[in-house]
Protein backbone atom coordinates (compact mmCIF):
# COMPACT_ATOMS: atom_id res chain seq x y z
CA UNK A 1 0.00 0.00 0.00
CA UNK A 2 1.52 3.46 -0.74
CA UNK A 3 1.60 6.50 1.69
CA UNK A 4 0.63 9.44 0.72
CA UNK A 5 2.60 12.98 0.96
CA UNK A 6 1.08 15.48 3.22
CA UNK A 7 0.67 17.31 0.49
CA UNK A 8 -1.53 14.23 -1.19
CA UNK A 9 -3.44 13.50 1.60
CA UNK A 10 -4.61 17.52 1.53
CA UNK A 11 -5.27 17.34 -2.58
CA UNK A 12 -7.29 14.17 -2.13
CA UNK A 13 -9.09 15.66 1.02
CA UNK A 14 -10.31 18.94 -1.33
CA UNK A 15 -11.22 16.46 -3.78
CA UNK A 16 -13.66 14.58 -1.61
CA UNK A 17 -14.91 17.86 -0.50
CA UNK A 18 -15.15 19.28 -4.42
CA UNK A 19 -16.98 15.73 -5.20
CA UNK A 20 -19.78 16.61 -2.75
CA UNK A 21 -20.48 19.64 -4.42
CA UNK A 22 -21.67 17.67 -7.65
CA UNK A 23 -23.89 15.48 -5.32
CA UNK A 24 -24.96 17.29 -2.92
CA UNK A 25 -28.47 14.92 -2.14
CA UNK A 26 -27.40 11.75 -0.48
CA UNK A 27 -29.28 8.49 0.86
CA UNK A 28 -28.15 7.10 3.83
CA UNK A 29 -30.03 3.46 4.50
CA UNK A 30 -28.70 2.85 8.27
CA UNK A 31 -29.07 -0.91 9.86
CA UNK A 32 -30.56 -0.37 14.01
CA UNK A 33 -27.60 -2.59 15.48
CA UNK A 34 -29.42 -2.05 19.34
CA UNK A 35 -32.70 -1.32 20.99
CA UNK A 36 -32.84 2.17 20.64
CA UNK A 37 -35.43 5.45 20.36
CA UNK A 38 -35.08 7.99 17.57
CA UNK A 39 -36.77 11.42 18.18
CA UNK A 40 -39.07 12.94 15.39
CA UNK A 41 -41.00 15.47 14.50
CA UNK A 42 -40.63 19.49 13.36
CA UNK A 43 -40.03 20.75 16.88
CA UNK A 44 -39.42 19.89 20.75
CA UNK A 45 -43.27 20.64 20.97
CA UNK A 46 -44.92 18.02 18.72
CA UNK A 47 -41.72 15.72 19.37
CA UNK A 48 -42.50 11.50 19.17
CA UNK A 49 -39.92 8.73 19.97
CA UNK A 50 -39.58 6.03 17.41
CA UNK A 51 -38.59 2.77 19.16
CA UNK A 52 -36.46 0.84 17.08
CA UNK A 53 -35.14 -2.44 17.12
CA UNK A 54 -31.98 -4.60 16.00
CA UNK A 55 -32.18 -5.32 12.16
CA UNK A 56 -34.62 -2.70 11.51
CA UNK A 57 -33.65 0.00 8.63
CA UNK A 58 -33.71 4.07 8.77
CA UNK A 59 -33.15 5.78 5.69
CA UNK A 60 -32.26 9.22 6.04
CA UNK A 61 -31.85 11.60 2.85
CA UNK A 62 -29.48 14.45 3.26
CA UNK A 63 -28.97 17.77 1.40
CA UNK A 64 -25.01 18.47 1.67
CA UNK A 65 -25.39 22.38 1.42
CA UNK A 66 -23.10 22.52 4.31
CA UNK A 67 -20.48 19.75 4.13
CA UNK A 68 -19.82 19.85 8.22
CA UNK A 69 -23.36 20.01 9.40
CA UNK A 70 -26.21 18.41 6.17
CA UNK A 71 -29.50 19.02 6.46
CA UNK A 72 -31.71 16.33 7.12
CA UNK A 73 -34.87 16.50 4.35
CA UNK A 74 -36.52 12.94 5.33
CA UNK A 75 -36.53 10.06 7.68
CA UNK A 76 -38.61 6.96 6.67
CA UNK A 77 -38.45 3.83 8.83
CA UNK A 78 -38.55 -0.36 7.48
CA UNK A 79 -39.35 -3.01 9.35
CA UNK A 80 -41.03 -1.11 11.60
CA UNK A 81 -44.76 -2.37 12.45
CA UNK A 82 -45.64 0.63 14.31
CA UNK A 83 -44.81 2.91 11.68
CA UNK A 84 -45.95 3.06 7.79
CA UNK A 85 -42.92 2.79 6.21
CA UNK A 86 -44.39 5.50 3.73
CA UNK A 87 -44.46 7.79 5.88
CA UNK A 88 -42.25 10.53 5.63
CA UNK A 89 -40.62 11.80 9.22
CA UNK A 90 -38.56 15.07 9.69
CA UNK A 91 -36.30 15.77 13.22
CA UNK A 92 -35.74 19.40 14.93
CA UNK A 93 -32.32 17.78 14.98
CA UNK A 94 -29.67 19.37 13.09
CA UNK A 95 -27.51 17.09 11.42
CA UNK A 96 -24.69 16.88 12.95
CA UNK A 97 -26.78 15.40 16.37
CA UNK A 98 -28.48 13.20 13.76
CA UNK A 99 -25.02 11.44 12.96
CA UNK A 100 -23.65 10.81 16.18
CA UNK A 101 -26.93 8.93 16.96
CA UNK A 102 -26.54 7.03 14.03
CA UNK A 103 -22.96 6.47 14.59
CA UNK A 104 -23.57 5.12 17.94
CA UNK A 105 -26.56 3.34 16.96
CA UNK A 106 -26.34 1.83 13.80
CA UNK A 107 -24.29 0.80 10.68
CA UNK A 108 -24.57 2.16 7.29
CA UNK A 109 -24.90 1.36 3.59
CA UNK A 110 -25.04 4.58 1.53
CA UNK A 111 -26.55 5.56 -1.94
CA UNK A 112 -25.81 8.36 -3.87
CA UNK A 113 -28.92 10.62 -5.38
CA UNK A 114 -28.08 11.08 -9.01
CA UNK A 115 -27.54 14.60 -9.85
Amino acid sequence: MKHLTFKEYLESKERLRGAITNIPRREGVYTIQKYCKLVVGDSKHTKEYIALKPKQKVLVEWLYDNIDNPTVISIYFEGVKEVNPNTEYETFWDGQKLQKWLIRNTAEKGQDFPS
